[in-house]
């Protein structure tokens, strides 16, 4: 059986993740792997895609053993560019990673690991995104995350009809079995540090601490606390907050007269 993947990232193309990973999804059974990857890192910039300047793309020939191309463009654009212009057949899967560091609870907000996996479902294509539980340089590290992704795909092919899915996996160093999860809660304490410029202006820097409660149990944040790995499936197409809508339906008549009143136009 024949299967399509295209791999992304946010840490650029150069990053031992991607590598890794790469490697791994190669050594699939009738796997065709295609990369397409951002040339500089795009970590915590979210779901971007470029529209008001132009995305330069280049081949590049001898980093990996498939083809692939960087752009200048975020982890969105790599998606929309792999989809629609540069893998010459339909894809199957996208694979977003190796992230340097996880993903956990409302990081999926901001990663754009995840924002490339949301790209590839809604363009109604199953996508994974992949992190690793702590930070490294170390291109060993990513092994054991690399083969989660590699068995997961092998395993979702194997269904009769691969599904429509986001997989966000979080990847300790030494994985001790596998959990599937729920966002936790925010895990950062937020704070602001100012300091000035060599001219004297006011520079604020935006710093995000660990939170010190411990997450509750079923969350991915407890998961890979005690070293499992956390399968959390995502939900992006429908994020409508019905009971509310229904709630406040009944304003909409007072809303309407506020809206008629001449005083407010």
């Amino acid at each position: 059986m024949s299967l399509t993947i295209l791999v992304t990232n946010d840490d650029g193309i150069h990053a031992p993740g991607l590598q890794v990973l790469v490697r791994e999804l190669s050594t699939i059974e009738g796997a065709r792997v295609y990369v397409v990857a951002p040339d500089d890192e795009w970590s915590a910039r979210g779901h971007a895609i470029t529209i008001k300047e132009p995305i330069y793309v280049k081949r590049k020939e001898g980093l990996f053993e498939v083809p692939a191309w960087e752009i200048s463009g975020s982890p969105a654009d790599c998606v929309k560019l792999g989809l629609n212009e540069l893998v010459p057949e339909a894809v199957d899967v996208v694979v977003a990673g190796i992230n340097n560091g996880p993903n956990l609870a409302t990081d999926v907000l901001y990663s754009g690991t995840v924002a490339a996996a949301i790209e590839a479902v809604l363009a109604r294509i199953p996508s994974l995104a992949v992190s690793l539980g702590v930070s490294s340089d170390c291109e060993e590290d990513y092994r054991p995350a690399g083969r989660v992704a590699r068995i997961l795909v092998e395993s979702l092919q194997g269904q009769k009809q691969f599904p429509l899915h986001l997989l966000n996996i979080n990847v300790p160093l030494h994985p001790r079995g596998i959990e599937f999860t729920e966002l936790g809660p925010c895990p950062y304490d937020d704070s602001v540090e100012i300091s000035q410029d060599p001219e004297g202006n006011s520079c604020y820097w935006l710093r995000a601490c660990l939170a010190g409660e411990g997450a509750s149990d079923g969350t991915d944040l407890a998961a890979v606390a005690r070293g499992k790995v956390s399968i959390t499936p995502l939900e992006f197409f429908d994020i409508t907050d019905r009971t509310l809508r229904d709630e406040m339906a009944s304003m909409a008549g007072h809303l309407e007269s506020l809206l008629s009143d001449p005083d407010l136009r």
